[in-house]
C-alpha cells in the first residue's frame, strides 16, 4: 500500500505524507495541533476530563481538593500540583464508584491501587487490617522506632 486516505482533507495521498499510526495527513495533523490542541491549556484539559469521564465540574473537584487540603483522602500524603504532568501522568487518581460513577474523592496512585487490588471490598481491607494487627506491620515497627 503506497497511498492512504485522509478523512480530514478528503484526499488520497502518498503514505509518506502520514505519521505512523495517524489517520490524518501531516498537514492536517499540524493544523489540528495549532487550532484545536493549542487552545487546550492544562486547566481546560482537566475540566474536559472531569466532565466527560466523571460527570463532575471543576468547581466540585476544587471543593473536594480544598476539603482534603490537597492531600490524599486515605493516607493524607500531599498530592502533586494539578497542572504539572510528569511523564504524562497526573500523579493522583480521581476516585469514583465503578458501578454508579459517583465521584468519591482524590487519591494518590498507591491508595487508588490499594482499593483496586482489594476489589473495593471492605471485607478484604478489614481482613488485611486484622492480619497486620495480629502479625505486625512495617508501619507499626516504624512508629516504635521513633
Amino acid at each position: 500500500m503506497t497511498e492512504k486516505y485522509c478523512k480530514t482533507c478528503d484526499a488520497t495521498k502518498p503514505i509518506g505524507d502520514f505519521w505512523k499510526g495517524q489517520s490524518a495527513c501531516i498537514p492536517c495533523s499540524k493544523h489540528k495541533q495549532k487550532t484545536c490542541w493549542g487552545s487546550r491549556t492544562p486547566l481546560k484539559r482537566l475540566e474536559q476530563h472531569l466532565k466527560y469521564k466523571y460527570g463532575i465540574s471543576h468547581a466540585e473537584f476544587s471543593k473536594a481538593w480544598g476539603d482534603q487540603s490537597g492531600n490524599c483522602a486515605i493516607c493524607e500524603t500531599e498530592l502533586p500540583d494539578l497542572m504539572v504532568y510528569d511523564n504524562r501522568r497526573r500523579g493522583y487518581a480521581i476516585d469514583h464508584n465503578h458501578e454508579t460513577g459517583e465521584f468519591r474523592g482524590i487519591l494518590c496512585l498507591k491508595c487508588n491501587s490499594l482499593l483496586g487490588m482489594a476489589s473495593e471490598s471492605t471485607d478484604v481491607l478489614q481482613s488485611a487490617i486484622k492480619y497486620l494487627t495480629a502479625r505486625g506491620s512495617y508501619a507499626a515497627a516504624r512508629k516504635k522506632g521513633k
